[in-house]
C-alpha cells in the first residue's frame, strides 16, 4: 500500500489581539443639598393663667361704704394727697359761698359709700367723692346747664370728662376728677349750672 501523504501544516493560527476592555469610569457620587430640616414649630409659652381677678371687671371701691360709719371731716380729708385735698378745700370754699347753698355728708349706697353733697333749696347742686381712691365731683346737667357751659373753654380734663359722661340728653351726669385741672373744670362746670337754677329763696 502506498503510504499516505503527510498532511502539510497549515498556516499558524494568529494570536488573538488583546482585546483593552476600557473600565468605565467610577461615577462621582453627586453631592445632594443636605435635606432642609422640617420646620420646628416654635413652642408657643403657653400664656399663664390669667389670675381671676384679672377677668373679673375691676369693681371700684367706695371709700366709706359702711352706713353706720360715716366719716368725719378730717378722716375725709385724711383720704387725699395734699394736692388734691387743696383742690378739694377751693372747691369747697366757693360752694360754701354761694347764696342758699348748703352741704352736708350724705350716704349714697354701698357701691359709692359716703360722699359731700351740695344742694341749694330743693334742687341737688352737686357731689364729691372719694371713689377707688380717686376724688371725683359728679354733677348731673339738664339741657339748660349744658348749654351755659363753654365746654371749648375747658382744659382736656374736662372735654374728656364730657365725652365720657352717662345719663341722656336730658339729664347729663358728669363725673370729674379733680387730678390736674379736673377741679378747675368741675368748678366752672358748677358756676354754669348755678346762673341755671331758680333763685334762692330769701332767708
Amino acid at each position: 500500500m502506498a503510504a499516505r501523504p503527510k498532511p502539510r501544516p497549515g498556516p499558524a493560527a494568529k494570536p488573538m489581539a488583546k482585546v483593552k476592555v476600557k473600565a468605565k469610569p467610577v461615577a462621582k457620587p453627586v453631592a445632594r443639598p443636605p435635606a432642609k430640616p422640617a420646620p420646628v414649630q416654635a413652642k408657643t409659652a403657653d400664656k399663664p393663667a390669667l389670675k381671676t381677678a384679672a377677668l373679673k371687671a375691676h369693681k371700684p371701691r367706695a371709700a366709706f361704704p359702711k352706713k353706720n360709719l360715716p366719716p368725719n371731716e378730717n378722716e375725709f380729708g385724711a383720704r387725699l394727697p395734699l394736692a388734691i385735698g387743696k383742690r378739694f378745700e377751693t372747691v369747697r370754699a366757693f360752694l360754701k359761698k354761694q347764696p342758699g347753698v348748703g352741704e352736708e355728708l350724705y350716704y349714697y349706697g354701698p357701691k359709692t359709700g359716703w360722699a359731700y353733697r351740695y344742694v341749694r333749696g330743693p334742687q341737688s347742686l352737686c357731689s364729691i367723692v372719694i371713689h377707688d381712691d380717686r376724688l371725683m365731683g359728679i354733677v348731673a346737667l339738664d339741657p339748660a346747664a349744658q348749654t351755659a357751659i363753654v365746654w371749648e373753654g375747658l382744659s382736656p380734663a374736662g372735654q374728656k370728662a364730657r365725652k365720657v359722661a352717662h345719663g341722656s340728653p336730658a339729664l347729663l351726669w358728669v363725673d370729674v376728677p379733680f387730678e390736674g385741672t379736673g377741679a378747675k373744670d368741675f368748678q366752672a362746670m358748677l358756676k354754669a349750672k348755678l346762673r341755671t337754677l331758680p333763685a334762692p329763696a330769701p332767708v
